[in-house]
């Protein structure tokens, strides 16, 4: 009988997922075209938006799916030739508004905020996100299926107001600002509502409760889109420094000009271009034996950036990348090399989209001589399930000949029992031999089912012990690379649970490399029995990892510890922790306890941050590392230190101070930032470096920049 139950549920729940999807979908929406544009100024007028489509169908998505939204929206969309508008009232007392954000371009997430999701394809692959606070602070970025891409920017407008009823937003997204066919009406939207306290995430619509609402296949479908008109298409971001540093002092002008050949297609030439004043890394102390990733942050190389994405890597998965933007304009000698010009060319035509890079730089290790740096990358939409693609760099940043690469790759996204998401990529990558006896090849697979309760990632890859492109990203070859990631979520609905946790889980981790040859290097697992999520939005975890490593050759954690070359069997605690982000005093901490190769290990890793208003946001991390062996002990940590001061929506100063025992450094960046509307940009910025090898009072500086910055943009 038991076992009739579970068939009679394996059969229904097909089905009930179904009704439960179809249930939030919303019928297609046929936009309406205004004739009369609103003013962006966060009063929402009745006579300014009469012509406008009025959505009120809102569902709360978290933690209660199906639940009324605890506070009332009514949100309106509308375009014209030119824009497209979108105006939100949420009704909301003023006392329960999180919104402790003022600076442009500080994150968001933690606060209370209304926003958007545009996919002008409507293929449900890739999409523009755009953001909104209560105090108009502006989130954007690039939706590339289920991943999400801050870095990128563009030019829009958004206005807010408190109310007596709570408060409202306005937006105006230019056309000229996203790509798109003139010659398809139909575009995919998402509306969202996030509050911070209690935690809920509110949407219009969606297509697959088990995913997140946020993602590009979760939009609705919006009709009668037509007659845009992207001007001349032609857009030139100006800029002009002063930059003062070791070296030289002098002043540089800088050029960004963009060209829409058509409504989908941009050409983009950026000439004398000058990346100084652009935000440093927060870097945290590292304590593997290989390469940190950095994601990008230059504006030049994030236009389109997803166009470029290659066989499910990301910013979280990278070790293989066939092509990694910060290689360009970085040298292993010269560090920072100079960017004579660049172009680059990103579109779609129907199914196919493509991007063409080219860079003409200083030549790493001969900074007299320049180098040409290209890559391609075409991607083929088969069907709606189905895609391939192609991609070649060639070029290095110290010249060096055959430095090409060539890749092909193929993507699956499609479901199965009614709503559950499945994803794969296999790829095969190969750059050029210096001689024939080079193992250059790389190749790999993955599975993913990216779903809300069960969720499983599967992954294989091979990295020949040759195989570094020269434009891509490697910090481990010579491997066989296996990966098995599950977790099982539960969100309680109902009883005693339900009034403290919005959910909990469980999590099993195994990862595995080999060498070429399949004999093995490290395996580790980990467990976390119990990972969870309050109703107050705490978190937490407990964990368990084991691991055996396999050195080939002596390793230098510190200056005191060595770890000879031999197996290795060892294991680790862990306990995390993470304070509800709306209070003025908030953080997180983990300690860690166990063994490290022969070594006994103990961690200490923490935040902590005082927000007491909108206008001051400070923080303070430190990561303590202790290892002792047969007496001897290993110190090392990092300390940083953030201010981010907001004298009004227009005016900021930031400062960032990192210390790392590890690299023995202390770094500086601080800047002023003045910006009165999205195409204006006016910063001071210092950026210092000291090696303290030999301490503080011996230290020497290693960098020293002050720059002083302009940038205009100029669209027709």
């Amino acid at each position: 009988m038991k076992y009739a139950n579970y068939i009679c549920l394996a059969v229904a729940l097909p089905s009930l997922a179904a009704n439960a999807e179809q249930m939030y979908q919303r019928a297609p929406v046929a936009i309406t075209k205004i004739t009369q544009a609103p003013t962006i100024d966060g009063h929402i007028e009745e006579h300014e938006w009469q012509e406008a489509n009025l959505i009120e169908q809102f569902v709360e998505f978290r933690p209660n799916l199906g639940d009324k939204p605890l506070y009332p929206i009514k949100a309106r969309i509308a375009y014209d030739d030119a824009f497209f508008y979108v105006a939100a009232e949420i009704f909301q007392p003023q006392n329960t508004i999180i919104d402790r954000v003022l600076t442009q371009g500080q994150t968001i997430w933690n606060e209370d905020y209304f926003g958007i999701s545009l996919d002008t394809n409507f293929d449900k692959r890739d999409a523009y996100l755009f953001h909104v606070t209560p105090s108009g602070v502006r989130e954007d970025g690039l939706i590339d299926g289920t991943g999400y891409i801050g870095e990128w920017s563009t030019i829009w407008y958004a206005k807010t107001q408190r109310t007596d009823n709570g408060w409202s937003v306005e937006m105006a997204i230019p056309v000229q600002s996203i790509s798109f066919d003139p010659n398809k009406q139909d575009w995919g939207l998402q509306l969202r509502h996030k509050l911070s306290q209690p935690n809920k995430q509110i949407y219009w619509n969606l297509n697959d409760p088990e995913n997140d609402g946020w993602t590009a296949p979760q939009v609705g479908k919006i009709t009668n889109i037509n007659g845009l008109n992207q001007g001349k298409g032609i857009e030139l971001k100006g800029g002009l420094s002063y930059k003062e540093n070791q070296e030289a002092s002098k002043w540089t002008p800088s050029a960004d000009a963009f060209y829409k050949f058509t409504p989908s297609i941009t050409g983009v030439l950026t000439l004398n271009t000058d990346f100084s004043g652009t935000d440093v890394d927060e870097v945290n102390i590292n304590m593997t034996r290989f390469s940190e990733f950095f994601s990008e942050k230059r504006d030049f190389f994030l236009q389109d950036t997803q166009v470029f994405s290659f066989g499910g890597f990301s910013n979280n998965d990278y070790n293989g990348m066939p092509f990694y933007s910060r290689r360009i304009g970085q040298g292993q000698h010269s560090g920072v090399l100079d960017i004579n010009w660049g172009s680059k060319l990103t579109g779609k035509v129907q199914s196919t989209s493509f991007g063409l890079l080219s860079v003409n730089q200083q030549q790493d290790g001969a900074k007299d001589d320049n180098t040409q740096l290209t890559v391609a990358r075409v991607k083929q939409q088969i069907n709606d399930n189905h895609q391939i693609g192609v991609i070649v760099t060639d070029g290095s940043s110290d010249d060096e000949k055959n430095s090409g690469l060539y890749g092909v790759d193929y993507r699956f996204a499609s479901e199965f029992l009614a709503d559950q998401q499945i994803q794969a990529h296999a790829w095969y990558q190969e750059t050029q031999k210096k001689n024939a006896m080079e193992d250059t090849k790389a190749y790999g697979a993955q599975l993913y089912l990216p779903n809300d309760t069960i969720n499983i990632k599967a992954k294989y890859r091979y990295l020949g012990d040759d195989f570094n492109p020269d434009l891509g990203f490697v910090n481990r070859n010579g491997i066989n690379y296996y990966e098995l990631e599950t977790r099982f979520r539960e969100r309680p609905k109902t009883g005693l649970l339900s009034d403290y946790l919005t959910l909990y889980q469980f999590v099993y981790l195994y990862y595995q490399r080999n060498d070429t040859d399949n004999n093995w290097l490290s395996k580790e697992y980990v467990i976390r029995p119990f990972h969870w999520l309050t109703t107050s939005n705490a978190s937490g975890y407990v964990q368990y990892e084991s691991r055996k490593e396999r050195l080939k050759s002596q390793y230098a954690m510190g200056r005191n510890i060595k770890f000879d070359a031999q197996d290795y069997d060892f294991d680790q605690w862990s306990i995390f922790y993470e304070t509800p982000s709306d209070q003025m005093i908030s953080g997180y901490i983990k300690l860690t306890s166990g063994q490290f190769f022969d070594s006994d290990r103990k961690q200490i890793l923490g935040e902590l941050f005082f927000k007491p208003n909108k206008h001051i946001m400070l923080s303070l991390s430190r990561r303590n590392h202790y290892y002792k062996r047969d007496g001897i002990k290993d110190n090392m940590y990092s300390t940083r230190f953030k201010a981010d001061i907001a004298f009004n929506e227009d005016w900021s100063w930031s400062t960032l101070v990192q210390h790392n025992t590890r690299a023995d450094t202390l770094s500086i960046f601080s800047r002023l930032r003045y910006q009165s509307a999205p195409d204006e940009l006016y910063q001071i910025s210092i950026n210092k470096g000291y090696d303290l090898f030999e301490g503080w009072h011996e230290r020497s500086t290693y960098f020293d920049e002050k720059t002083f910055k302009i940038n205009y943009t100029k669209r027709w």
